[in-house]
């Protein structure tokens, strides 16, 4: 039985591990920050997905692609200034806001690891690190060898900001040393359902509560997330079940390409 001072002193602690808690959550709910992005980029969804399933709010601003990109430099392609003022430099994404820290000169804090990590501080968010596991690896490498061939002539046609203007899609192809000129869709059967094979293979990774370790949402999720999100552009995918929950299509501000899959 546990003696009365001692009870006291238990429920003593709890209280200030309570408040604790609850001050953390309201600094972390009343954070501002901008975060300067592009919806289509999976380095910017890497902070995206940590930002929303962690919880902290955010203004997102938009960009399109071929936005400040130097057309002397680019073999005539892009345009304007887009997020230059920022760092310098046409890179995203960027996060801006109280105490982010800062180069001189800049305006934000670039890198979507920097940022997370930087996130991951500052709330003091209970997010691993990358666990390393071979099986992870294996799963991503096979995935992502699909991109190009499916997901590369598709994604360009989502209706977001990154392609609004017809410079942003040509600087898009010229980046990629593709021909400017978007080819015609066709049907790839052969290539969706090697895809859909592998998706089926995804719910036996997921060792944790909608996530990829037991321990809980980590980096490992951080990263792969992304990639599972581009293929939702791709009509004729079939996401299992349980890989669409794990996606949270509804749960970030992202743009559900599965919407506009073609």
């Amino acid at each position: 039985m546990i003696s009365p001072p001692a009870s006291l002193a238990a429920a003593a602690l709890a209280a200030l591990a309570g408040m604790l808690m609850r001050r953390r959550l309201l600094q972390s709910r009343s954070a501002m920050y901008t975060l300067h992005t592009y919806d289509h980029c999976p380095f910017c969804n890497r902070v995206e997905y940590l930002m929303a399933i962690s919880g902290i709010p955010y203004k997102r601003v938009l960009y399109g692609y071929g936005a400040g990109a130097k057309p002397e430099k680019c073999d005539g392609h892009g345009y304007g200034e887009g997020p230059l003022h920022l760092t310098g430099k046409k890179m995203l994404p960027v996060l801006e806001g109280p105490g982010v820290p800062t180069a001189p000169g800049t305006l934000g804090m670039p890198e979507s690891m920097e940022i997370c990590a930087y996130l991951i501080g500052q709330h003091r968010l209970v997010v691993p690190c990358a666990s390393g596991r071979s099986d992870i690896k294996a799963f991503t490498t096979e995935l992502e060898a699909f991109k190009p061939e499916l997901v590369e002539a598709r994604v360009v046609r989502m209706p977001i900001v990154d392609w609004a203007d017809s410079r942003d899609v040509a600087y898009r192809r010229w980046k990629k040393k593709l021909p400017i000129e978007l080819p015609t869709l066709e049907e790839q059967p052969n290539l969706c359902s090697q895809v859909s094979a592998k998706l089926s293979e995804l719910p036996k990774l997921l060792r944790g509560d909608n996530c990829l370790n037991s321990w809980g949402f980590s980096i490992d999720d951080v990263v792969l997330l992304p990639l599972l999100r581009a293929f939702t552009c791709v009509k004729g995918v079939n996401f299992p079940a349980e890989v669409l929950e794990y996606l949270r299509l509804h749960s970030t501000p992202l743009e559900d390409y599965s919407r506009h899959a073609c």
